[in-house]
């Protein structure tokens, strides 16, 4: 079938999807993911033949398009496994209607390109219809088919180097299955069903990453339906988790295709996720909020006093201390940039900092230590650590010399000895020539 429906978890309400553009066509298929606000499917099998084609809907504009293939794209298949990782479409395994299959491929959604992905550790074994789910950087699969056996083996790849390890597994480890589902809540994953080649299964297994631990469940009563029952033994279902419960749709009997809807919940009362951050980020630079206003670079920012004086015993002797009656209703700095000063009230209400480059986080480490704040000097030696190169790290090196940023020091330090051919024909390192008493010390330490 190719009509498309969509269901809300808020209002419990199903409506069939009107869309528009060339539809994908009947298939049996693992199912969408998603990326800035569009699902993407790849291919699947629709009867007759195995495909690999690519296709995009737009969730605003309910629009279908065909993604037309760049580079080196997968071979046709079903029952892979697919995740989106950073700006990056990935896929593992499968069936091609002759092998099955332990390949995997990316599509970068930037460049639109297809490759082959080279991975390593302990790779698995070729299979179809696993079950899967991603946590931060990491993709866990269990279990599949081969061909000849299931299996119930369990894998973790870290998608930022593309490394997999076998996972150790202790305790009540599910029953070797396929075409089962797997879902993460709260740090543990989640086992539902499943075919073992003799029966459809709806048996659920939890596992605890700290301790390599599978446990079987018995919370049948945490299964909400009309009928108050837990769902029938099943294959090819789908799972999702929201908010605080497990959403179990369809499968497949054995006899009959499924429609039935149920609901599992982890814990009986929402507790809604943490806002603290993002309310408190909408203090920065806001006027209405406000109770002092600096004049940085010609611009007035408008920040909160006892944050700042919280935060910062720099700032808690200005605004709290004996001349604060000679402030005035705005006060002008002049040893901090405009841009710099806001990632400053950023990192006072959040105690963090985002989107900062070598440049800035130059210039905002001297001003951490200007403001006493050395959780955000820290920060700032971090990424500075991750940006430096032949070019720039002479500049960086005489920084760190000059607010006092020995970690960063001794970063730049041991970066110039291992690339000192290099740094040495850089217009910059006359400047460290211009420093005997800093050559001294590099002579000495070397």
């Amino acid at each position: 079938m190719d009509d498309f429906f969509e269901f809300n978890l808020d209002t419990r309400i199903w409506v069939q999807v009107q869309y528009s553009g060339p539809s994908p066509g009947v298939r049996e298929n693992n199912g969408f993911v998603e990326f800035e606000g569009r699902l993407y499917l790849f291919g699947g099998y629709n009867g007759s033949q195995w495909l690999n084609d690519f296709h995009e809907f737009d969730l605003a504009t309910k629009r279908w398009r065909t993604v037309e293939p760049h580079g080196h794209p997968p071979a046709s298949r079903f029952g892979y496994v697919s995740v989106v990782h950073a700006d990056r479409f990935i896929l593992f395994g499968g069936y091609d209607g002759s092998q099955w299959l332990n390949d995997m491929h990316e599509h970068n959604f930037g460049t639109s390109l297809w490759r082959e992905v080279t991975v390593n550790g302990q790779i698995p074994g070729i299979r179809s219809c696993p079950s899967w789910c991603k946590e931060n950087q990491s993709v866990f699969v269990f279990g599949g088919y081969d061909g000849v056996q299931r299996m119930n083996d369990f894998y973790e790849c870290n998608l930022d180097t593309y490394t997999w390890r076998q996972i150790p597994c202790l305790g009540s480890v599910p029953s070797p299955r396929y075409f089962h589902s797997c879902v993460m809540y709260n740090g543990k994953m989640f086992v539902f069903g499943g075919y073992n080649g003799t029966e459809r299964l709806n048996d659920m297994y939890e596992f605890d990453f700290p301790h390599n631990t599978w446990k079987r469940m018995y919370q049948s009563s945490n299964f909400l339906k009309d009928s108050g029952n837990m769902p029938s033994g099943r294959s090819s279902l789908v799972a999702q988790v929201y908010q605080n419960s497990m959403y179990v749709f369809g499968g497949y009997n054995g006899q009959v295709v499924l429609n039935d809807f149920y609901e599992f919940k982890f814990e009986p009362v929402t507790v809604p996720p943490s806002s603290f951050v993002s309310d408190l980020r909408v203090l920065i630079n806001n006027r209405d909020l406000s109770d002092v206003t600096f004049i940085v670079e010609g611009f007035p920012v408008y920040a909160s006093r006892l944050h700042l004086a919280a935060r910062s015993q720099h700032f808690r002797a200005m605004l709290f201390g004996g001349m604060r009656e000679s402030l005035g209703d705005e006060i002008e700095l002049k040893d901090v940039s405009h841009a710099v000063f806001l990632k400053v009230l950023e990192f006072i209400y959040t105690d963090t900092v985002e989107d900062i480059g070598a440049d800035i986080a130059v210039q905002l480490l001297m001003t951490a230590e200007l403001y006493m704040l050395d959780r955000l000097k820290g920060i700032c030696e971090q990424r500075i650590q991750k940006s430096i190169t032949v070019d720039n790290v002479i500049s960086i090196f005489l920084a760190a010399h000059r607010h006092n940023a020995e970690g960063l020091k001794d970063i730049g330090f041991n970066y110039i000895f291992e690339h000192l051919e290099e740094v040495k024909l850089t217009p910059q390192f006359q400047e460290l020539k211009a420093e005997p008493e800093l050559l001294m010390e590099i002579i000495m330490r070397k």
